[in-house]
C-alpha cells in the first residue's frame, strides 16, 4: 500500500514514479508477466495514478473489500509486461 499523507506532496508525480519503479522491478528483476491490483472504486486519485502507469480496468468487483466496517466495490486492474509502456 502506498499512501502520501501530506497534501503538499500531492500532484507532484511522486506516486506515479514509485508505482512505475515497482512495476519495472517486478517485470525486469523478478520476471513477472502480469501485475494485478484491486483499488477501491472511491479511490479515484490512486486509480488515476495506476492508469497513468499503464494499468487498465479489467472488471468491477462488487463488495470486494472490507474497509472501515463495510464491504466496498473495487476495480480489478492489470498491466501485462508485453503491453507495458515502461
Amino acid at each position: 500500500m502506498l499512501f502520501i499523507d501530506e497534501t503538499e506532496y500531492w500532484e507532484k508525480g511522486i506516486g506515479s514514479k514509485l508505482i512505475s519503479a515497482v512495476v519495472n522491478y517486478l517485470f525486469e528483476e523478478l520476471g513477472a508477466q502480469k501485475i494485478v491490483i484491486d483499488p477501491e472504486t472511491w479511490n479515484t486519485r490512486a486509480i488515476h495514478c495506476y492508469e497513468k502507469c499503464g494499468f487498465v480496468k479489467v472488471k468491477l468487483l462488487p463488495k470486494h473489500e472490507l474497509h472501515e466496517g463495510e464491504y466496498r466495490d473495487s476495480w480489478l486492474m492489470a498491466i501485462d509486461k508485453n503491453k507495458s509502456v515502461h
